[in-house]
């Protein structure tokens, strides 16, 4: 009876490198690029909020660093077969300013740069590809309130 423990804990030990083993090397493995095909089997309610978008335009692209969600969020083949691990996508919610600037600027330019150049205001200060309230520009909000939320009403500085 005293050599069944061992070999429970042996056999408990197996099984959970057999269960661990795939998601680590979805995260050692050199990023894939696998369409908004694999997307759709996690996030169809975005893809459909997105389809109708300026951003929807991006199921066209030809070059798949640049085509449908992964144009945004990178190459997506870890995050599937990791059985969607967050952290091997880039997320906007958790990037820094700097971060979502330089990710946006990649297919906007500067375009943010020229109307707002202060540190505090990102892309998604206005902007969302995925919640957007005012299909035009993907606005969060429509104005003047989308403004007046930052800005004072009467003078237009900054609050």
């Amino acid at each position: 009876m005293g050599d069944a423990k061992p070999s429970l804990v042996f056999l408990l030990l197996i099984c959970a490198v057999l269960f661990l083993l795939p998601l680590l090397a979805a995260q050692t493995q050199a990023p894939q690029y696998v369409g908004s095909e694999a997307c759709l089997a996690c996030h169809e309610d975005v893809a459909v909020k997105i389809a109708d978008s300026a951003h929807g335009k991006l199921a066209q692209a030809t070059e798949p660093s640049r085509r449908g969600c992964e144009g945004c969020h990178g190459p997506g083949g870890n995050h599937v077969n990791s059985g969607g691990d967050k952290s091997l996508l880039f997320s906007f919610r958790d990037a820094s300013g700097a971060a979502i600037r330089r990710h946006c600027g990649a297919c906007h330019g500067g375009e943010s740069d020229q109307l707002h150049s202060h540190r505090t205001a990102t892309c998604l200060s206005c902007h969302s590809a995925h919640h957007y309230r005012e299909k035009q520009a993907l606005l969060v909000e429509s104005t003047p309130l989308l403004c007046t939320n930052c800005h004072d009403r009467g003078t237009g500085s900054r609050r």
